[in-house]
C-alpha cells in the first residue's frame, strides 16, 4: 500500500493576502499637499489602505506614497522629522545637493550621511517642500 501513496504532503505558503506580516508597515504619503503617515492595512498595485492614528482609514494612491517604513511609529516619525527639518540649513543643503534633478532621499544622504534613515529622509522632504521655489 506504500506504493499507492504520492510524495509526502508539503505545506504550501498561504496566499499573499493571508500571510501575516512580521512587522507593522507604515507609509508616509502626500494628501493634497499635506504629509500624513499611518499603518498600511492592505496594499494593491495602484493603491494602499492606510489607517491614521485617529483611526480613520484612507485610500492612498501608490504614486502618493513617499516612504514605507517599520520604525518609528507614524506620529513619532512626523514629529521627529518636522523638528529635524527646522534644523536643516538650506544654503548648506544646496551646496551638498547633486547637480540636476534629485530627490529628497538623495539630499538626505548627501546632507546627513549615506545611511540616512526615514526620519532624516522625511526631514529633507519637509524642508524642501517648505523652501521657497
Amino acid at each position: 500500500s506504500d506504493r499507492l501513496r504520492g510524495p509526502p504532503a508539503r505545506s504550501r505558503p498561504a496566499p499573499a493576502g493571508l500571510r501575516r506580516q512580521s512587522a507593522a508597515m507604515f507609509a508616509l504619503f502626500d494628501d493634497a499637499g499635506k504629509f500624513l503617515a499611518g499603518r498600511v492595512m492592505s496594499e494593491a498595485d495602484a493603491s494602499l489602505q492606510v489607517e491614521l492614528d485617529s483611526g480613520k482609514r484612507v485610500k492612498v494612491k501608490a504614486a502618493n506614497v513617499l516612504l514605507k517604513f517599520e520604525q518609528p511609529a507614524p506620529a513619532a516619525l512626523l514629529a521627529e522629522a518636522r523638528a529635524l527639518a527646522d534644523e536643516i540649513d538650506l544654503d548648506l543643503a544646496w551646496e551638498f545637493a547633486p547637480e540636476g534633478e534629485f530627490g529628497f532621499a538623495d539630499l538626505a544622504r548627501d546632507y546627513f550621511d549615506a545611511k540616512a534613515g526615514v526620519v532624516q529622509q522625511a526631514a529633507a522632504l519637509f524642508r524642501l517642500y517648505d523652501a521657497p521655489h
